[in-house]
Order: C-alpha cells, then structure tokens, then sequence
C-alpha cells in the first residue's frame, strides 16, 4: 500500500507524542538535513572571525609604526631645523644646534651691510661676527620655535619651498630669505651702535647738504632731456637719517647685505606722495612746457620762450597738478623787454652813409613792448599746448627791428649839431634834402636836445610862442612862421627863420652866438622844401 502523508498532532494534542519522545520522520529523511546544517554552519562560523582578528591584527602594528615615527619625528625636530632651513644667511638644515651656530660665524665673518639707492652709499663692516651675531642664542631661538608636535606639517611645508613660512618671516622681520619663520631678531650686546649711527648720520649729513627737501619745477626738470624726470627730482630729496638708522639695524640684525634707499626714506617730499604720483606729475609737467613760443618784432626773432625758461615757471599744487607761476612768467617777460626788445631811449651806433660813424642814446623814438599783453598771449599759447609764433605787442615801434643797439629806422632826418648841417635819406641811404642849420645856443642853456625823435604833426603858417617871462608874466617872445615841424613834443622842431642871415647857416659857430631857443632854424626855402618832404612818424636823429 502506498505511505499517506501523516500530520503529527501538536504536543498535547491527542495522539501527539509524550514530552521528550521524538517524532517519527520518514526514513532516510532524518539524516540529510541535520548534515545539511552542519555543512551550512561549519564554515561561516569559522572564516569570519579569523579575518577580523587578522585586520585588527594589522592595523595595530600600522598604528604603532606611525606612532613610533611620529614620536621620533617630534624627537628629532625638537633637536634639529627643517629642510630649507637658514639662519643669518647660513643653511642650517637638519643640523644640531650646536653645528648650526659654528655654521652661523663662520658664515658673518665676512659679513658687511650696504645701504644705497638715489646716489646715496654707505656701508658697514663689523669688527667681528659677535658684534653683530650671537650664533648660539640665534639658534637656539630658531630652534625653540620649531613646533615638533606638529613636525609632518612643517617638514611638508618645508620640502615644499615653504611659501606660508618665508611670509611669515617676511611679515616679522622684512626678509623672505629663510624656508623657517625666524623671530625678529635683535642686535647682541656687542654691538657698537653708537658708532654706528655717528657713522650713518654723517653720510646722511653729507647726501642731504645743499638739498631743499622739496619738489619743485626748477629741481625736477632735466635740461638735457627737455622735461621733467623723477630721477632729477631724486636730486633734491632729503634722506630722514632716523628712518633710515631703523631699517639699517633691521637688516644688520637680520644679517641682511644690502638696504635699498628708496622713498620710504625720504624726509616729507611732494606732500608724502608715491612714487607713482610723482613719476605722473612729472610727466604731466613735461607736456605743459613742450611748445615753444617764437617772439618777434618787425618780424625778426627776438625771443622764445621753451621748456627751458618754462620749467622754472612751473608749480605744483598739493594734488600735484602742474601750473605756471604767472608772476614769474611775467617777470622774465619784462626784463626780456628791457633787455632785448624796448629800444627807446637806448644807446645805439649807426654809420651814416657819408662814412661818419654815430653813437646816440636818449629821445623817443623805437619799441616799446606791452610785457602785460605779451604774457597774456604766451600763458594761452601754453596752454593750447603747440608750438606758436607771436608778433610781440608793442606801446611803440620802430621801423625796423635788428637787435637791441643797432639802428632801428629806415628813412630819418640826421640833424649833426657839430657840422650844424641837417640830412635826409631815404630807407635804402640816398640822400634827397640837406641844409645848413642854426640850432639852439648853448652859451644861454639852450642847446638843442640830442637823441632820436619821432615826427609830430606838421602844420603851417603858425606863432610860436615861448615860455613866461618871471618879470613880466608875458612869452619871452612871439615868433610867426611859415612851416612849423615839430619833434619834440610841440616845443622843439625845425622851422623857418627868415631873421637869421643867410650867412649864419654856413657858419658852424653861429648858433654859439645866434642860436635858436633850442629849434633848428632852417633858411625859408629849405624849410619849404623839408615841409614837403616829411610827414609825422618820420625819425630824426640829433647828435652832435
């Protein structure tokens, strides 16, 4: 018969089986799975305790290498410098204290210090290393700050170039030279500073004699270049000797060679500005004194003003924006006029076509220049930036303009009061009027006037009239005459004087004792002849 499938009633149930008696499995059933859950469990509950103990195992014996190369990391920066490491200029790297300090003498004893910049030069060479070292302390110093605990990060920082260690020097002592941040170092108690500053400050003294401290056009402006440089300006700083005695110890005390004087050690110059900021001035500077300004009268040259003459003129105001100094300018323009251009009233020499060689001065004839519009006219030529040519406004002129001395008109009435003959020529030297003349009598003070004279209005048929007679109140005399031509305001002139005898005009001595009150007397017809030669304006030139 076939086996049926057999439900087993649950313990207590009835027929179930008695407490601790098994139930009945079907054969062969019984012995496969509790095979199967030893198979199952055997290698589970062995294989994975093995490998936590095996990792565990591991990473202890890591742990401990590390620990054990940390601690002998900490041990050996605790007693010598990192990699990159220098002291005093001398590379101290993974060297003991004591080797880093024979290190740091040997590398001073042949130390020097040299402070220069903008002509300035003075250097300093100790006596011996432990004036200006102390080599043990100096490394005891760099080594106390070595920070072993945290020994993997500096020595990476190190090996690295260490970047964030040279700032950290930088920013306490000014030097970038060392891999190690080094405490600002002091200068030992062997050092002589009392030399030292009478030293420094005697080669201060000296760069800054003769030097106004200021910046200025006049000291700014380069005359071989044409403008203004900052180098030129360098030449009247003034060096603040403090200051610089500070940096100088600084760097000594960092065993540093050189010091550059720049102008962080300038006494107060261009108001504290920067470097940048005078270097801008003087370029703006330079472009308002680039045009030239040709100045002419008659049309010849007789000036110019340039970057030469205009740099003198500059100032700078306290945002250091240049101008020009229009008092100044002004000023040069006026003793220009007086000392090349105004011709009236000097001396000048003139050879008369006959071959007489004349020197006169006085009179009011030639130029005479308007310094006060001139300036005005110069400053808007500045100002436009361009060269520019400017006829020189004149008070009065001349005919022509040569050079200040020199002959200054063209066609003139030469009045020779030693040969008491007058002569009229042309612009180009012919003679076309002469006479014989009769001029004032010097035995009664009333010698004809020399100089160089202008033509005044002409006029005809007129009396002269003279001055007051103290006694009487009335003219000294009353004179009718046919041709009046005056040139010396309405009181000196040439005229007729049909009184005089004909012979006085060829008498050189007859005005000793005939003369005029001080006209040139001229016979009738001559005076006629001059009247219709002459016009006002015409120069007239009476010298003796």
């Amino acid at each position: 018969m076939p086996l049926s499938h057999r439900t087993d009633p649950a313990p207590g149930a009835p027929g179930a089986p008695a407490a601790g008696v098994q139930p009945v499995r079907p054969i062969g059933a019984h012995a496969r799975p509790a095979q199967a859950e030893a198979a199952a469990a055997a290698p589970g509950a062995h294989a994975r305790p093995s490998r936590r103990r095996r990792g565990l195992i591991a990473l202890g014996v890591a742990g401990g290498l590390l620990l054990a190369a940390y601690a002998g990391g900490a041990i050996a920066f605790s007693n010598i410098y990192y990699p990159n490491t220098s002291i005093a200029g001398a590379d101290v790297s993974l060297m003991p204290r004591a080797e880093a300090a024979a290190r740091i003498e040997r590398a001073v004893s042949s130390y020097s210090l040299t402070v220069s910049g903008i002509d300035f030069s003075w250097t300093y060479t100790p006596s011996s290393a432990a004036e200006v070292v102390d080599a043990d302390a100096r490394a005891a110093t760099v080594l106390a700050g070595n920070t072993p605990l945290i020994w993997p990060a500096r020595l990476a920082s190190s090996l690295m170039g260490a970047p964030e260690a040279r700032a950290a020097k930088a920013q306490a002592t000014g030097s970038g030279s060392s891999a190690a941040a080094e405490a600002p170092a002091q200068l030992p108690a062997a050092f002589d500073e009392r030399a030292f500053d009478e030293s420094l400050s005697a080669a201060v003294a000296a760069f800054n004699e003769g030097r106004t401290g200021t910046f200025d056009g006049p000291s700014a402006f380069d005359e071989a270049a044409g403008a203004f440089t900052f180098e030129r300006a360098l030449a009247n700083v003034k060096i603040d000797a403090v200051k610089l005695d500070a940096a100088a110890k600084r760097a000594l005390a960092e065993l540093e060679t050189d010091v550059t004087v720049d102008s962080t050690y300038f006494e107060s110059f261009a108001g504290g500005a920067t470097t940048d900021q005078i270097r801008a001035a003087c370029e703006a500077a330079s472009k308002l004194i680039a045009p030239t300004v040709t100045l002419t009268m008659g049309g010849t040259e007789v000036g110019r003003v340039g970057p030469a003459q205009l740099a003198g003129w500059v100032v700078f105001g306290e945002d250091l924006a240049p101008s020009l100094d229009a008092g100044q300018l002004d000023a040069w323009l006026k003793q220009l006029t007086i000392d090349a251009m105004d011709t009236v009233g000097t001396e000048r020499s003139y050879t008369r076509p006959d071959g007489k060689a004349v020197t006169i001065s006085g009179g009011t004839w030639g130029w005479i220049a308007d310094s006060a519009a001139l300036g005005e006219q110069v400053r808007a030529a500045v100002d436009a930036g361009q060269d520019a040519s400017i006829e020189v406004p004149v008070k009065s002129a001349g005919d022509v303009f040569t050079a200040r001395g020199e002959r200054d008109w063209s066609a003139y009435i030469d009045v020779d009061l030693a040969e008491q003959h007058a002569r009229y020529y042309d612009a180009s030297g012919n003679l076309i009027w002469e006479s014989g003349i009769i001029s004032g009598n010097p035995n009664l003070g009333n010698q004809t006037p020399t100089g160089i004279y202008r033509m005044r209005p002409c006029l005809r048929n007129i009396t002269l009239v003279g001055k007051k007679d103290p006694a009487t109140g009335e003219p000294i005399y009353r004179t009718p005459v046919s041709y009046w031509m005056p040139f010396i305001g309405g009181a000196v002139g040439f005229h007729d004087a049909s009184w005089q005898a004909a012979s006085s005009f060829s008498n050189p001595s007859a005005f000793y004792s005939v003369g005029s009150h001080g006209c040139v007397n001229l016979p009738p017809e001559k005076a006629a002849e001059l009247f219709n030669l002459v016009s006002e304006g015409l120069c007239v030139v009476v010298h003796a």
